[in-house]
């Protein structure tokens, strides 16, 4: 079986010089967490989640109206081609510990979108499974024992200074967020995942 054979054609992209809060207001009416970002021609850039707006948006006070999506999409996008065997589409995913891959053809024009929930209706149960374990397994990693609590606001320490060395796992996963947020205020957008809608 071929990315080709899973993959969602009928989708919607974004232009980078449109406005984040378009394609928010796109997400919201199409029900979608995530659009392809492609020029006019359809060749891929990127892509822009609802995450990228959450972090990168609203997370540093800038105005969706006059945000442009080329200013916080994660490029370049996580890809594969059509006839790419589908355990190597669910490798990367895996690898990648995405939920979701773009598939461009050999020119990088945008063909079609393979998500996790294309592999869990289409592909073997056993390999969906242990794709979506390996995606995940950064979540299931970083809870702890602590019941659910009330959200404190962040520390400036978090942001912009070392916070004191600690045994606990609440310092390793403070550690893991304060470095994933710093990347984001320089602009480094490789590495990061996206979330469904």
């Amino acid at each position: 079986m071929k990315t080709q054979d899973l993959m969602k054609e009928d989708l919607l992209w974004i232009s980078p010089l449109d406005t984040v809060a378009a394609a928010a207001e796109l997400m919201a009416f199409h029900n979608v967490g995530v659009l392809p970002v492609c020029d006019a021609d359809g060749k891929a850039q990127g892509v822009i989640t609802d995450r990228d707006i959450a972090l990168r948006v609203v997370g540093e006070n800038r105005l969706g109206t006059e945000t442009k999506v080329g200013d916080v999409m994660t490029s370049p996008a996580r890809s594969v081609p059509p006839d790419s065997p589908i355990g190597v589409a669910s490798e990367l995913m895996a690898e990648l510990r995405v939920e979701r891959l773009l598939v461009l053809d050999s020119a990088g024009y945008l063909k079609g979108i393979l998500s996790l929930a294309d592999l869990m209706s289409g592909a073997s149960k056993h390999r969906a499974v242990e794709t979506a374990r390996r995606i995940y397994a950064r979540e299931q990693s970083i809870h702890t024992d602590d019941h659910p609590r009330h959200a404190d606001p962040p520390q400036l320490e978090f942001f912009h200074g070392e916070l004191e060395s600690s045994d606990s796992t609440d310092y390793w996963v403070e550690q893991a967020a304060r470095r994933e947020a710093e990347d984001v205020n320089r602009g480094n957008t490789t590495g990061f995942r996206e979330f469904p809608g």
